[in-house]
């Protein structure tokens, strides 16, 4: 076991998360760590190879747990911070670039001599004079009356009172009191072996740790002999309370070479250099507490987020959903299995779950307008290893069919008529856009909402019926139906289903909107509701119930709180 502890010295954390320069990053990022380790391995006048070998070990340890107590992210002010640099006094690095190279030519050239030498001697001279000149051009005072309209105003910005000003924000978070302690973080490894020397390697060298994120956060670090009970643990570690979840950047093999070579080619480029991968992390469960019924529809996705093409509303996502099922049987080839297809060998109906090509609506959100930012192909929970392969094959095989030199991850084209072109193109790592993770969908709740309409398995009458009683007598048959599709996908049945034909979530399209959707032997056309449920107990998603939950018919969201 291994466990490094870093304690927030001023009391807060301050670090920008990745994907929102205005929010605070809490719980600190594996990657931040292994990077801070990284600098204080390079700022050592005397480099230790035992350090080095030390963080090449490191790096092969997997995504730690981490204990982190409960942050409050502080209100975010702008502030606007002086600009250093000013563009008053023209810059000479071009033409001091243009005097290195001509010496270094002209070194290269002494050995061949002759007219190499000549010319390599006439370049230096014509690259000095250019300098010579800039330099002349540079500290020579303007005459009266040519300083230029801009003249004036840029020469008095260098004076500190003149000087431009841009804003500048540092989100910070503020851990929960720790006693008279220093709020602290632990990073542990539980499955590491590390020997006496190389934790006594890393020790020494977390001791001279002085920052994590910004430079105003500062830590002290070390390796501790204990294991704290975590409070986040990789979303693969072991079994955790799905939807309670966090998206961290981690590191892997190759870490400390990548985190070399960008530095290289960052130079003296001003930026941040954190090259890492993705992890989900999630809340670990409680000992004893029960795991929630999950449906047959797994959490194992596959997305497929919108790159390009029109921005669609969810009316088209059988459209979609359809096209992109055509373009895996065709990738696959000849003698589609069932879990690819939705049809045995013989012909008929599959009797067993299939692959869901389901699109992802915006919907659930203030700002939601029901278009479609991508498409989940979601795996039955007792998909057997050669359907999962069969999938994977046929996806790599559109994928084969539309990379275009080195490209990774190709364009996937999604042909839809007039309504033109949609390109897709597969996640590699957990999204940052809500609608699509899988995470939104899968989470645990008690009560859940319709993205897009239900097809019902049976007509339960007339709906709109001017007979009240015939009305709600269609509606209790609408809510049973919706009950006992519950159960067909493996969840308990709700306590209460509410059936309506407006959209319960925001952005979310009326039943009526959408195209006629037809199902069965032979094809029935089947009537299309929104539909909210309410179980005793929290259940795990994806819920997708009804005669369409194979195209993305009967999409169920969380609700969360109230609602």
């Amino acid at each position: 076991m291994l466990a490094i502890e870093v304690a927030l010295l001023t009391g807060r954390y301050v670090a920008t998360a990745v994907d929102d320069r205005g929010r605070a990053e809490w719980p600190p990022h594996p990657a931040r760590l292994f990077s801070a380790l990284v600098a204080a391995y390079f700022e050592a006048l005397d480099r230790s190879d035992d350090e080095h070998a030390a963080l090449e070990w490191l790096e092969q340890q997997g995504p730690p747990e981490i204990t982190a107590p409960e942050a409050a992210a502080r209100e975010v002010v702008t502030v606007f911070v002086p600009v250093n640099d000013t563009s008053v006094v023209g810059s000479l690095d071009d033409e001091a670039l243009a005097v290195r190279e001509a010496r270094a030519g002209l070194d290269a050239a002494r050995p061949k001599g002759g007219k190499a030498l000549a010319a390599a001697e006439k370049a230096l001279a014509k690259a000095e004079a250019r300098f010579n000149e800039a330099v002349r051009k540079a500290i020579a005072p303007v005459p009266t009356g040519k300083e230029g309209k801009d003249g004036p105003a840029k020469a008095a910005s260098i004076l500190p009172e003149r000087r431009t000003r841009q804003p500048r924000t540092f989100p910070s978070s503020a851990p929960a009191e720790m006693g008279s302690a220093a709020p602290h973080i632990v990073f542990a490894w539980p499955n590491a072996a590390p020997s006496p020397e190389l934790r006594a390697t890393l020790d020494a060298l977390a001791a001279r740790v002085t920052r994590l994120g910004h430079s105003s956060s500062l830590v002290s670090v070390r390796v501790r002999g204990d294991r704290p009970e975590p409070t986040w643990i990789p979303d693969d570690a072991g079994q955790g309370r799905v939807g309670d979840e966090a998206v961290l950047r981690v590191v892997g093999p190759g870490q400390l070479t990548a985190l070399c070579t960008a530095f290289e080619l960052q130079a003296d480029t001003p930026g941040r250099v954190l090259p890492a991968s993705f992890q989900r992390y999630v809340r670990p469960r409680a000992a004893g507490e029960a795991s929630a019924p999950a449906p047959r529809f797994s959490d194992e996705w596959i997305v497929l987020r919108r790159v390009a093409g029109p921005r669609l509303p969810s009316v088209r996502g059988l459209d979609i959903a359809r096209t992109v099922r055509k373009a895996m049987m065709a990738a696959h080839g000849p003698d589609a299995p069932e879990i690819l297809s939705g049809h045995r060998a013989s012909g008929g109906p599959s009797e067993r779950p299939q692959l869901a090509y389901v699109p992802l609506p915006f919907v659930g959100s203030e700002h939601a307008d029901g278009a479609i930012l991508g498409v989940a192909l979601i795996l039955p929970r007792d998909a057997t290893r050669d359907e999962r392969l069969a999938v994977y094959r046929a996806l790599d095989g559109w994928e084969q069919q539309r990379r275009d030199g080195d490209e990774e991850p190709p364009r996937l084209p999604v042909h839809l008529g007039r309504a033109g072109e949609l390109i897709l193109e597969r996640l590699e790592e957990q999204a940052f856009q809500s609608t699509l993770r899988p995470a939104t969908w899968c989470a645990e709740a008690t009560s859940w909402a319709s993205a897009t309409p239900v097809a019902l398995d049976r007509n339960p009458g007339e709906l709109d019926a001017r007979d009240p009683q015939k009305e709600a007598a269609a509606y209790a048959e609408a809510e049973a139906t919706v009950a006992t599709a519950c159960e067909r996908i493996g969840l308990p049945r709700p306590a209460r289903v509410t059936v309506a034909p407006a959209a319960p979530l925001a952005g979310a399209e009326k039943a009526r909107n959408f195209p006629p959707f037809q199902a069965g032997t032979p094809p029935l056309q089947r009537v299309l509701v929104h539909a909210t449920l309410s179980f005793d107990a929290p259940v795990r998603g994806p819920i997708l119930l009804g005669a369409g939950r194979y195209f993305g018919l009967g999409l169920f969201r969380p609700l969360r709180g109230d609602g």
